[in-house]
């Protein structure tokens, strides 16, 4: 590893690591070298070595466990909330590919759809949602029937369980000619359950961000609202704050 751009070397060999990371030559949960191997192999001091790893887990690269080493983090969700965009689109957005995996599919119960702040037919979907093929996110929606009824039948075939795909809801809405003109989020935290953990193969206890979205087409018509429950390492959420506007965030 040779400095040829005069930068720092603790950063130039962060920009190696990183580089390895994205190519992927240590992929996610893989154990990353010790400072004691980097020091070895790069020919840098100690202070070097743990400066590159402090910087790759001030980025959200890497994920330090104590006693055991510095891994590679799962990769990140940045969301911006000038943005209004489905998951797949803020997904590719940083250069990564999103699927799903539909879980299921059947019609809401009444109780799930006064909860959801439905008050029609609806059938609830739960998808299971991945970035680069690993998984990241749980995803519980509901659609009003006669939203999804208006779907081709290519949109429908990506509904059925077991599907692996890279669908996008929005995408279909689109198509069928209910573009999302609005939305209104909340963005709360707690630990997750057990059949989240199960499925999210997540070790108990953890913490997960949940997303709470209804979502409306031009008319002003609801036509998804959406539970979504990411890992709290994957998702963060950053807000623009100005004084003397009218747009009021709340957090409750």
């Amino acid at each position: 590893m040779q400095n040829r751009h005069k930068i720092p070397r603790y950063l130039e060999l962060s920009i190696y690591l990183r580089q390895g990371i994205e190519n992927g030559n240590y992929k996610f949960g893989v154990k990353l070298p010790s400072e004691t191997e980097l020091c070895r192999t790069y020919g840098v001091s100690r202070g070097t070595a743990v400066k590159a790893i402090e910087q790759l887990v001030l980025e959200g690269i890497a994920i330090r466990k104590q006693g055991t080493g510095t891994f590679v983090a799962r990769p990140s969700l940045q969301r911006k909330t000038a943005k209004l965009q489905s998951f797949s689109e803020g997904v590719a957005r940083q250069g990564k590919v999103a699927t799903q995996q539909i879980l299921s599919i059947k019609d809401a119960t009444e109780i799930q759809c006064k909860s959801f702040g439905c008050f029609e037919s609806c059938k609830c979907i739960i998808r299971l949602r991945l970035v680069d093929g690993i998984t990241t996110s749980l995803h519980t929606s509901l659609i009003p029937k006669a939203i999804i009824e208006s779907f081709s039948q290519y949109e429908l075939d990506n509904l059925r369980v077991d599907t692996v795909s890279e669908f996008s809801l929005y995408e279909a809405f689109e198509s069928a000619g209910h573009t999302v003109n609005s939305a209104n989020e909340r963005v709360s935290s707690r630990l997750i359950s057990n059949k989240e953990a199960e499925i999210l193969s997540v070790v108990l206890p953890a913490a997960v961000t949940v997303v709470f979205r209804t979502s409306f087409n031009q008319t002003e018509r609801l036509i998804e609202a959406s539970e979504a429950i990411y890992l709290s390492d994957f998702y963060s959420y950053e807000v623009n704050l100005a004084r003397g506007v009218a747009n009021i965030v709340s957090m409750k």
